[in-house]
């Protein structure tokens, strides 16, 4: 039996009529691959595909590139040929252990506050070291959270710990479900394989953009709480973090569920996501090093997805073709404010996104075929302490009060402010808006001038990328609409943590993911997450058996 020879082929160019064969049989990949270096397509045991791009740098001739590792069978016929190909042995993946731990034994297992994907990560690399950590999620499971959203996005009933912001699978459940990231981290790559391994597409790990999609996230995130009660977590829901006290070192920690319930705690991990305000204000009046950073506000636009399409593809419509998407950039010089577009969901949803009552709050959502015919994505402008003050609070109470008055100026029922892009430029609203720009899932939306809902200065900046934008996108201001307020782009507070990823002052306490400063996204949040459970890992060693069982019946006993 001959052995398997594994050669790489860097950029192999496919065209639109070879990638729709490819798209209808998998079977034509490794025919065209067999074609194009000059062997018989009998001898490849297998493909693989490593990364694949769309390149679009010549509009009227779209084609494919694809990276490959190809297994060859049958070397006899095949060696010369193959030779130009480099040889490749697959590397293996990071592999997250403990190694036995730090030199302290927990008294009790690990607390991690927050089901998204920091969270998530977290629990599941510590439940898989056998750590037992108890996730609390102050939302609901998400069958019932999928209950509560729709109720809210066609009535507009909102629930105070069961809506976008909260819940099962963090803020990233209804989302657009991307998975960008930059560089070669080895723990990004893990995140994509682990997400593969819990129900994502394998796509996910060579496309060149990378996505979900939050019909499909939202059965990943379930697969990945399973495995993680399978392997001794617990996953702990509708119970939110109130308070903790301690010293240097964390000691106890007050929860509210069924009953408020104080319980003992010596490793906390904090994955809260950007929309617990409260838990920050908790955290500040507690002592916590906290600081306010830098984000962007601004709002949603929505245009035809064949707006785009045209202006990407030339004209040119072919199956093998996604919904694309764009990425826009302007720097305003005068005011000294960046704006770009963010968030980018081809053939998705404008959502209204509330997480706090009596607020407005827009994002973007798709679901895996990214088939709803329509585009939308944030315009934001870049703010910082200029604008909303030093104190460490500061940016959360300003983009607090901005989400407040969208509610307010909409009417105070939860329905999106809208108004076409050519009233925003006019600094005017109220008209008619042109349905068929507009994709929303939202209880309804009132038409008025958004520029009442943003501070003068960013409305400006805006509206002079939008005409500036309007140069390389014909359409992009006559056929948008916009809907606001966009505030969730980030974080607007960090809780400062050391090297060894602990709160700067008081040990026990491991910040973790886009909540606590340190991450952007699906990916760096879960990345940050694994991290996170890492330097948990390197200071303690697991508590024992019969302690997990004790604490667990006394958590048990308080959410009852």
């Amino acid at each position: 039996m001959n052995k398997i020879l594994a050669k790489r082929l860097e950029e192999l160019k496919i065209s639109l009529a070879e990638e729709e064969s490819i798209q209808i049989s998998s079977q034509s990949l490794k025919e065209i691959t067999a074609k194009r270096i000059g062997i018989d397509p009998s001898v490849i045991e297998d493909i693989k595909i490593i990364k694949k791009s769309l390149d679009l740098r010549h509009k009227h001739q779209p084609y494919f590139i694809y990276c490959l590792d190809i297994y060859i069978g049958d070397t006899k016929k095949t060696n010369k040929k193959l030779s130009r190909l480099e040889t490749i042995t697959p590397a293996p993946l990071i592999n997250i252990t403990s190694n036995s731990g730090g030199s302290k034994r927990l008294l009790y297992p690990p607390l991690i506050i927050g089901a998204g994907p920091a969270g998530l990560f977290a629990a599941l690399i510590l439940a898989e070291n056998g750590y037992s950590p108890i996730l609390l999620e102050r939302g609901r499971h998400l069958p019932q959270r999928q209950h509560d959203v729709s109720e809210f996005w066609q009535s507009g009933r909102f629930c105070d710990n069961s809506n976008v912001q909260f819940g099962e699978g963090g803020a990233g459940a209804f989302s657009d479900g991307k998975l960008t990231f930059r560089g070669k981290d080895p723990f990004a790559k893990l995140v994509i394989s682990r997400l593969i391994d819990f129900g994502a597409d394998p796509a996910i790990a060579y496309w060149h953009r990378p996505h979900i999609g939050s019909d499909r996230l939202i059965k990943v995130v379930g697969n990945i709480s399973a495995h993680i009660t399978a392997c001794g977590g617990s996953m702990v829901f509708s119970t939110r973090l109130d308070d903790i006290r301690g010293n240097d070192n964390l000691q106890e920690v007050s929860i509210a569920a069924a009953k408020h319930k104080s319980l003992p705690a010596e490793a906390l991990v904090l994955a809260v996501g950007n929309g617990a305000r409260d838990t920050y204000q908790m955290l500040y009046r507690r002592g916590l090093a906290v600081e306010n950073k830098p984000f962007a506000v601004g709002l949603r636009i929505c245009h035809s997805q064949n707006l785009i399409n045209d202006v990407a593809y030339g004209g040119i419509v072919s199956m093998a073709l996604p919904a694309t998407d764009y990425r826009l950039t302007y720097q305003d010089k005068s005011r000294g404010r960046g704006v770009y577009s963010f968030c980018v969901c081809p053939g998705g949803y404008i959502i209204n996104a509330s997480g706090e009552r009596d607020s407005i709050v827009t994002n973007g959502m798709s679901y895996a075929a990214r088939d709803s015919n329509y585009i939308n994505s944030a315009i934001v402008a870049s703010v910082n302490a200029a604008d909303f003050g030093q104190e460490p609070l500061a940016a959360m109470e300003w983009q607090r009060r901005l989400e407040q008055q969208a509610f307010k100026l909409a009417g105070g029922n939860y329905f999106i402010p809208v108004s076409s892009a050519e009233e925003f430029l006019a600094g005017s609203g109220g008209g008619i808006i042109n349905q068929d720009l507009l994709k929303v899932k939202s209880a309804g939306t009132t038409s008025l001038n958004l520029r009442e809902l943003l501070p003068e200065a960013i409305s400006e900046s805006i509206a002079a990328a939008l005409k500036q934008w309007e140069k390389s996108i014909p359409g992009f201001i006559l056929q948008g609409v916009l809907a606001g307020v966009e505030t969730r782009t980030s974080a607007p507070v960090r809780i400062l943590r050391g090297v060894n990823g602990q709160s700067l002052n008081m040990s026990g306490i491991f910040p973790a993911g886009e909540g606590a400063g340190y991450a952007g996204g699906i990916v760096s949040s879960a990345v940050d997450g694994m991290r996170t459970a890492q330097a948990l890992m390197e200071k303690y060693q697991p508590a024992e058996a019969n302690a997990v069982k004790e604490y667990q019946a006394l958590v048990a006993e308080a959410v009852t």
